[in-house]
């Protein structure tokens, strides 16, 4: 292709501004290396245009694509630049504000320019408001939106809108109270539905019938006598639900004041066995002691009866010799 054909593009493409498409075509075509961040904002014949103000040079010639090199080497580092999805305009003026001081400062040096308008965008981008964080696990988090720069794309948290199902315990004659709240930002007056499906642990939102809420009080549900089934409760309309969670009822049918009783049963066995430990060590050393006595004592009355009767018979056998020799006499 000739130069004067990227000249003819030149003057027609500024007629096009709103046709993306045939910005990327011009793009791809002699700016295959440019860095999506720039592909963003503004029309690539802005770039050609400024090269070849700076060069003099067409396209199609050394120069030109020396200068489209620099542009793509300086604005590398903005690939990684991620931004709220309400901060993409002020993104876009950021870096158009970039581009249009390349325009007025370039004579002096190019990459002196480039690396002057590179902080400059950096430096803007400081001053933005931080995106908040993707809370786990679950639900569609409007405020953790991001726009990248380098796929020129709104990217959402990767959660699904249905949060795991809780189980909660309780009995038929307790009142319990649902909440459906979440860790992260929400638009204001967002309407909150809740949903039961009575004998059911389930997702299945065909199954589930509307309850009817206290509108005075919606993020919460009132429950007075408990029946087995899985509550849900969405946030958002129906065609554009936020998060969705759900709570497993496991309803037994005992009572709360027998379940009170048996508690208050269970803490004092408890503590009674706690403070039974700290008796018997005492009583245990007495024993012990009491033992060890009876013990020494058996052992002693019984070496002395030992002694007494070897002295008895020592002294019948020399009684015995002494009387031999007379009787013999």
């Amino acid at each position: 292709m000739g130069w004067w054909c990227w000249a003819l593009m030149l003057v027609l493409v500024p007629w096009h501004t709103r046709n993306l498409s045939l910005w990327l075509w011009v793009l791809m075509s002699f700016l295959p290396e440019v860095n999506p961040c720039l592909l963003c904002f503004g029309p690539p014949i802005q770039r050609a245009r400024l090269c070849h103000e700076i060069t003099g040079a067409f396209v199609d010639e050394l120069r030109h694509k020396k200068c489209i090199e620099a542009i793509v080497e300086a604005s590398k580092p903005l690939a990684s630049v991620t931004v709220a999805s309400g901060q993409r305009e002020e993104l876009r003026e950021i870096v158009m504000d970039a581009m249009y001081s390349l325009e007025e400062r370039w004579k002096k040096s190019l990459n002196k320019s480039l690396q002057e308008a590179v902080n400059r965008i950096w430096k803007k981008l400081s001053e933005l408001e931080k995106v908040p964080a993707c809370v786990p696990p679950c639900g569609f988090q409007p405020a953790a939106r991001v726009f990248q720069c380098a796929t020129c794309r709104f990217v959402d948290c990767q959660f699904a809108l249905d949060c795991p199902v809780q189980d909660l315990w309780t009995y038929t004659d307790e009142t319990i109270v649902l909440r459906c709240t979440v860790p992260f930002r929400i638009p204001p007056g967002v309407p909150v539905t809740w949903m039961f499906a009575p004998n059911l642990r389930t997702q299945d939102m065909a199954l589930f019938k509307e309850l009817k809420g206290n509108p005075e009080k919606p993020f919460s549900l009132t429950i007075e006598e408990p029946a087995p089934g899985t509550v849900a409760c969405r946030l958002g309309e129906q065609t554009k639900p936020i998060i969705r969670k759900f709570f497993y009822l496991n309803v037994s049918e005992g009572s709360v004041e027998e379940e009170k009783g048996l508690q208050t049963l269970f803490s004092t066995v408890l503590k009674s066995v706690d403070e039974t430990p700290t008796h018997i060590p005492y009583l245990g050393l007495a024993l012990g002691f009491g033992s060890m006595a009876l013990v020494l004592l058996l052992v002693a009355s019984w070496q002395c009866l030992s002694v007494r009767q070897m002295r008895r018979r020592r002294g019948h056998q020399g009684t015995q010799e002494d009387s031999r020799p007379l009787d013999s006499a």
